[in-house]
């Protein structure tokens, strides 16, 4: 809906800015420090929205996955980072992750819920490296569901008794964070409709911004019940 929603903007937004380019009617961006008008916004201002807008929608719409337990906090800022660029210069491969990680979330959700009651949250959590395998008392591998669920079966490990609230609790994303996100967006969309329907120009980075956001937006639906920048998985001890 948000990317049907967007292309739906982003062709009339097209339109009105090649329009402005080609007709004789083009207005010039004053660079100085001079506050900006209805009309008249300096290069600061379309780069500081611009900025803002694509910063609170990647940076808040990426989920990743729980870091190894050797991992560096430098690795994982690296990480972070190159999967924000990633999401800056191709959203369409956030987008696909982020499906992806949805279906394997239900499945994983489906076939548990035959003997536990699991949520879609539980379900990415399995999948996002949420539960870590020790073998006498060290820590031996990061199990996928159904490495777990046959551990379970087998009575070679106790099934892990974590609630939701538990792993939301574990998540660093609330509704607080993901409606900032949301209303930077929306304040965005309104100022370009609002600009459009004055039939006042409209740059490309606004236009490019507009559909960046759209598709991040987009993996963020996909996310929603996904647990955020989890720190430690949950133990599992081997018998």
């Amino acid at each position: 809906m948000i990317l049907l929603l967007a292309i739906s903007l982003y062709v009339p937004f097209v339109r009105v800015s090649l329009s402005n380019v080609n007709g004789t009617a083009i207005h010039t961006l004053d660079v100085r420090d001079s506050s900006s008008s209805g009309d008249t916004r300096t290069l600061w201002d379309i780069i500081w929205s611009c900025a803002a807008t694509l910063f609170a929608c990647t940076w808040t719409a990426i989920h990743p996955n729980i870091p190894g337990v050797d991992e560096s906090k430098r690795a994982i800022t690296s990480r972070r980072f190159f999967i924000l660029f990633i999401a800056l210069v191709a959203p369409e491969l956030i987008i696909t992750w982020a499906t992806r990680q949805y279906f394997s979330a239900r499945k994983a959700t489906i076939n548990f819920n035959h003997t536990f009651e699991w949520t879609v949250t539980h379900g990415f959590f399995a999948w996002m490296g949420g539960f870590l395998l020790y073998v006498n008392g060290e820590p031996r591998a990061t199990l996928t569901p159904d490495e777990l669920l046959d551990f379970v079966r087998n009575g070679s490990v106790d099934m892990p008794d974590i609630m939701q609230a538990e792993i939301e609790d574990r998540s660093k994303g609330d509704a607080l964070s993901k409606g900032v996100a949301i209303l930077q967006l929306a304040w965005f969309v309104l100022q370009l409709v609002v600009r459009y329907i004055q039939n006042l120009p409209i740059t490309l980075l606004e236009i490019d911004t507009l559909a960046v956001a759209a598709l991040t937006s987009t993996a963020y639906g996909w996310w929603w019940n996904k647990p955020k920048d989890v720190g430690r998985p949950c133990s599992v001890y081997w018998k």
